[in-house]
């Protein structure tokens, strides 16, 4: 999959959950989509959403992880 086809379907995936951590996302395309993607490529793909403002990267002290929503939630 093209890292382009990735960054929509992530954006798609994260409107419609609202809010996930990276490895929920790669289960998510996975099971859901159908999509098998590795972790580094997950991972680079959000960090240039994260980058652009179209995702925010949110601690979560209680998961010990960073949480990813949209920035801007369409209605």
């Amino acid at each position: 999959m093209k890292e382009d086809e990735l960054r929509n379907t992530i954006t798609e995936l994260l409107s419609e959950l609202g809010t996930s951590t990276s490895d929920e996302l790669i289960s998510h395309l996975l099971m859901n989509k159908n999509i098998n993607v590795d972790a580094k490529t997950l991972r680079k793909v959000i960090s240039q959403l994260i980058r652009e403002g179209i995702i925010l990267k949110i601690p979560d002290a209680g998961k010990k992880k960073f949480i990813l929503r949209l920035s801007v939630i369409k209605p």
